[in-house]
Order: structure tokens, then C-alpha cells, then sequence
């Protein structure tokens, strides 16, 4: 081995770890050999595109003689001080992590450090304390968590806690203000003034029960180590404030022979459907229900039917507020282009959302529909490039991350669908498997292999393979190719405390969410027909259905391109949809 001659003074190496990126250079070198490319990659860095930076600090790692080159191979190394000095640095980031790094739970399923400033807010925004007593006992609760040492403190136990200050403190009439009621009753109180100015009735009662329903599902219900994947982003359950009564989605089918049951049936999806509720039957019944529906509709509630000429000209005579509440699928296979274009036109002039499904066999949002999968209760989502950032830089690890993940969560869907048997009675309903960032984790896997998204599209599909052999044996347990915009939210939110967010923008282009779906976009592609052999291949493993986005603007183009790309999946796949933004 090539060993640093000389003693480098304490200042020189004090400097070389000023800086993150050379912190990560070590800690990816921490029992291992890695070859110039391979640094690079684990890094997060391009080796075209940042050699230059890259080549200036590992030549400051050199100088220090905290890294080597190992003469045989040519891989880098750490140097016997290197180990030694990076074990003292874990060692003053553990002392650092116990001391001012508490983790806290929060309400809204985000984990992230402790911050007593925000007691002290709370206390000034909810108590109504003055503001010098509220950073006073926040500085108290702050010395009293710091002695509790627990592993992750919960709002709820933090609240406990400036409770009894107060009340020690002889503040009885701050601490009624504090008073919880399922959540904080400043919460509450906001939530009904909310209520009241979106005139949404069903918001109030949801959010409240939700509340007590999350808190219920994540510390009392599931296990403790799903609980963590949860809170911590490596999953995402949606939507888990319904998750124990409650369903995604549900299609209801109109019998015009029996419109009283079918009325009902529909009354009663309000309060237990989440998000989407499917009209299927007759074109008349689909109208007269429509027709029927009050100003005062549920707000966060749609309403998805399949377009035809008829009810797209009814749309037109139908009020304002209930329009909100509907979401218009155009079938490509049966419809002729001329009449897809004059209903799109009209959709966009009310301002009704629509996409292009390819069969009847698919929810607005593109998942499954079918006489097996009439009800969905829930979309479990695995966070992708978290388990990539976890791995140990190649598609092993990627993949070995995600089967865990999904062997832990497995056993607790198929106990949330007997729930769901039980409560709404009738067939079984399905539960739906998506990755978040997986269009990410691939590109992060070929960076320094490829510039083009065909590289990472194979990365994807050998994930995706590996994932349907594990799921092979579930029939109402399907992966699916489309998560929800908050998981993938909440996903990089998280990720971007515990990793560099510059790399995440870069990976993201920018856009602080990861991909919903494996799908990538058509323009990432030089030529619609190499986008549309990517996502055929792709499509193939998702037997739960899939949405794909594409960038063309609504124009008579963008409409043949979308009928053109329904043509030629609808033969791989019919459980799908294609929205053009």
C-alpha cells in the first residue's frame, strides 16, 4: 500500500472535514475498497459531470493521509489514521445525536429533530402565554426530555410533559387552554373554521375521528416495527387515517331495477371512500344520480364516470359545485378519435379533470378495476430511493431493502383487508403495493454507467421482477404503478433531513416529491415509440394497474399521441390510464 509520508499538523486535518462532502467519502470507504467509479457513485456524484469537484476533495483526503490507494487493485481505502479518525467522528456524532438530535414524532406522521423552539410557540399560539414564560418552560421541557433518553418522543408524550410544568408551576389557567379533546383544541377549532369557509361538512368530523384513528393505527394497532417504517419514510400507508374502517377507493354499480339500493349504496361510500368512487351502470342511471347530487357535496370526494357524448353534453347543464366533485374517463378503444377530441375540448372548458383510460378495467386514478378488484382498501408505498440510499450501492442492496420491507408489511395488509371484509361486508376487497422513486434509485444506480434512461429503466425492471416473484402467491395484494402525491411528498421531505438535498433535487429535477410512478416521463425520451417500449416493459409487472403522465400539452397531437401509446399498451396491459399535463 501507498501510505501519506509526513505527519500532517491537527489544523490541516481538522480541515480536511470541513466539508460534507468529504465526510462522505470517508464513511463510504468505512470497511471497504472502492475503485474510482465506484467512490463517485456511492458519493452521488456524476464522474463525468463532477470530477472536478470530486477529484478536489478526495486530493484533500490524500494530503491528509486519511485515504490511500491500494497499489495492487488501484481502489481506495481508508488509511490506518483515516479509521481512527473517522471512529472518533461517529463517536462526537452519537454525543451530538443524544444531546441536540432528540427525534420527535409528530401528528402529521413526520419524524424530525427536536426543536423547543416550537414548544414555545405553541404554548404563545395555543395557551396564549406570554412569550418570555413560554420560551421559559419550553428551555424546562427541553432539560426533562434530555434526562428522559427515549428513543423517539411523540407530540402527544411532549404535551404530557408541559403539562405538568405548567401545572407545577401553579399555571392552571394556560394549561386548561391546552386542553386536548382526540387532538390540541386550537387544532380543532381551526379545523372548524375551515369546515365552515370550504362549506364542507364531512371535513370537521374526518379530520377529527382521523386523528384519534391514526394515533390508534400507528401506536396501538400495528406493529412497532411498521410503525417506525411509517413515521421514519421508508413506507407509506394511504390513507391511514381511515386504514382501520375505511377504503380507498369503490366502484358502485347502478341497477336501474333497484335505484332505492343503489342510492343508498352510493350515500354510504361517501362516509367510508376516502377518494374515488367509481359510477358504473347504465348511461340514465349515471345521469339521474348525477342529477340528484346537492350543492354541499364533500369536497375532498370524487366522483370518476366513463365518458360518452351524452354525458359529457349533461356535465355542461350541471352545477358548478357539483362538477368539482367529478373526474371524466375517455376510453381510447371506444371511441373515434373526432369525438375523444370534441369531448376533451368541452371538459376543458368546464374545467372537468379527465385521462385516457385504456379499457374500462381502471380507476380514474389508473389502478385496477375489475369483478376481482371492485373495492380498494389501501396503497401501501415502499420508498424506492430510500432503499437504494440504504443499500450498499447497487441493486442487491436496493432490492434486498425493499423485499424486507415488503415481507414486514405483508402479514399486516392481508389482517387490514379481513377489516375491511368485516366492516363493509360483501367481496374482499384488494390492497395495492407502489414504489415511490424508483424512476430515481435507477438513475442513482447507473449514474457513471449510462446518461441514458433506458439504463435505468433496466435497473427498474429487475426490481420490479424480483417484487412480483414475492407477491406471486397474493390475489388481492397487487403492485401496482401509481402512489399518491403526499407519500412521495412526505418521502423526500423526510429523506431530504437524513441525506444531501441537493442530490435529491438533482435526482428529482428540481421538483421536491419523488416519482409516483416507475413509468418515466415521455419527455425524457428522444422518440414516443422508445418511450412506449420502456413502459411496455414495465407495464407488464403491474397487475394493479398504472397511470402514465404526458408532457405534451392538450392539443390534437398530444390526443393522437395518447391513443397511439393506449393502442399499443392496452395489448400488455388494460388496467391503465394516461393523463397528459
Amino acid at each position: 500500500m501507498d501510505s501519506h509520508k509526513g505527519s500532517p499538523d491537527l489544523a490541516l486535518v481538522l480541515e480536511s472535514m470541513a466539508s460534507p462532502m468529504r465526510l462522505r467519502i470517508l464513511k463510504s470507504l468505512a470497511g471497504r475498497k472502492l475503485s474510482y467509479t465506484e467512490l463517485v457513485k456511492a458519493v452521488g456524484l456524476d464522474r463525468d459531470k463532477d470530477a472536478g469537484k470530486f477529484s478536489y476533495h478526495l486530493k484533500k483526503l490524500l494530503t491528509c493521509g486519511l485515504v490511500e490507494v491500494e497499489s495492487s487493485t488501484g481502489k481506495y481505502t481508508l488509511s490506518s489514521r483515516g479509521v481512527k479518525i473517522l471512529s472518533a467522528l461517529e463517536s462526537i456524532e452519537e454525543e451530538l445525536r443524544d444531546r441536540s438530535r432528540m427525534m420527535v414524532r409528530r401528528s402529521d406522521q413526520i419524524v424530525e429533530p427536536f426543536d423547543k423552539s416550537k414548544i414555545a410557540k405553541a404554548l404563545v399560539r395555543e395557551g396564549k402565554l406570554p412569550p418570555k414564560l413560554a420560551n421559559e418552560i419550553a428551555s424546562i421541557a427541553e432539560r426533562k426530555l434530555f434526562d428522559l433518553k427515549i428513543e423517539y418522543l411523540s407530540a402527544p408524550l411532549i404535551r404530557e410533559l408541559v403539562n405538568a410544568i405548567l401545572l407545577d408551576m401553579g399555571l392552571e389557567k394556560y394549561r386548561h387552554r391546552l386542553t386536548r379533546i382526540g387532538m390540541p383544541l386550537h387544532d380543532a377549532e381551526t379545523l372548524f373554521k375551515k369546515s365552515i369557509e370550504s362549506r364542507d361538512w364531512m371535513l370537521l368530523a374526518q379530520e377529527t375521528s382521523g386523528a384519534i384513528m391514526r394515533e390508534y393505527l400507528l401506536l396501538g394497532f400495528l406493529p412497532r416495527n411498521v410503525s417506525d417504517m411509517h413515521l421514519n419514510g421508508r413506507i407509506d400507508i394511504y390513507p391511514v387515517s381511515g386504514w382501520l374502517t375505511c377504503l380507498f377507493s369503490k366502484a358502485v354499480k347502478l341497477d336501474p331495477d333497484k335505484p332505492i339500493r343503489s342510492t343508498m349504496e352510493l350515500c354510504a361510500s361517501f362516509f367510508h371512500v376516502r377518494h374515488e368512487i367509481r359510477l358504473l351502470g347504465p348511461e340514465s342511471s349515471i345521469r339521474s344520480i348525477i342529477s340528484s347530487l346537492p350543492d354541499n357535496m364533500p369536497k375532498r370526494r370524487i366522483m370518476s364516470v366513463e365518458a360518452t357524448d351524452d354525458i359529457v353534453k349533461f356535465l355542461h347543464e350541471t352545477p358548478s359545485d357539483v362538477r368539482l366533485s367529478i373526474r371524466v374517463m375517455l376510453d381510447c378503444g371506444g371511441h373515434d378519435i373526432r369525438d375523444i377530441a370534441l369531448a376533451s375540448k368541452m371538459l376543458q372548458k368546464l374545467g372537468i379533470p379527465y385521462t385516457y383510460s385504456l379499457s374500462d378495467e381502471a380507476y380514474f386514478t389508473g389502478l385496477r378495476l375489475d369483478e376481482n378488484c371492485r373495492a380498494i382498501h389501501s396503497i401501501i408505498s415502499l420508498n424506492a430511493l430510500r432503499a437504494a440510499m440504504e443499500g450498499d450501492g447497487g441493486l442487491d442492496g436496493l432490492v434486498a431493502n425493499l423485499r424486507s420491507w415488503l415481507k414486514s408489511i405483508l402479514p399486516v395488509i392481508r389482517k387490514g383487508l379481513t377489516l375491511a371484509e368485516k366492516f363493509h361486508g360483501g367481496s374482499r376487497p384488494c390492497s395495492m403495493i407502489a414504489l415511490s422513486g424508483l424512476v430515481e434509485a435507477g438513475k442513482l444506480l447507473a449514474r457513471g454507467r449510462s446518461t441514458t434512461i433506458e439504463e435505468a429503466v433496466e435497473l427498474e425492471l429487475a426490481v420490479l421482477r424480483e417484487l412480483s416473484k414475492l407477491m406471486s402467491q397474493t390475489s388481492d395484494v397487487m403492485l401496482a404503478g401509481r402512489c399518491p402525491i403526499l407519500a412521495s411528498r412526505r418521502f423526500f421531505h423526510l429523506d431530504s433531513q437524513r441525506y444531501d438535498e441537493e442530490l435529491l433535487k438533482n435526482l428529482t429535477h428540481g421538483a421536491r416529491a419523488y416519482s409516483v410512478s416507475p413509468i418515466p416521463r415521455l419527455s425524457e425520451y428522444r422518440s414516443i415509440e422508445l418511450w412506449i417500449e420502456s413502459a411496455r416493459q414495465i407495464i407488464q409487472h403491474l397487475n394493479g394497474g398504472f397511470c402514465l403522465w404526458m408532457d405534451l400539452g392538450r392539443s390534437p397531437k398530444a390526443l393522437s399521441e395518447a391513443i397511439y401509446a393506449a393502442e399499443e399498451l392496452r395489448k400488455y396491459n388494460r388496467h391503465g390510464v394516461i393523463a397528459i399535463s
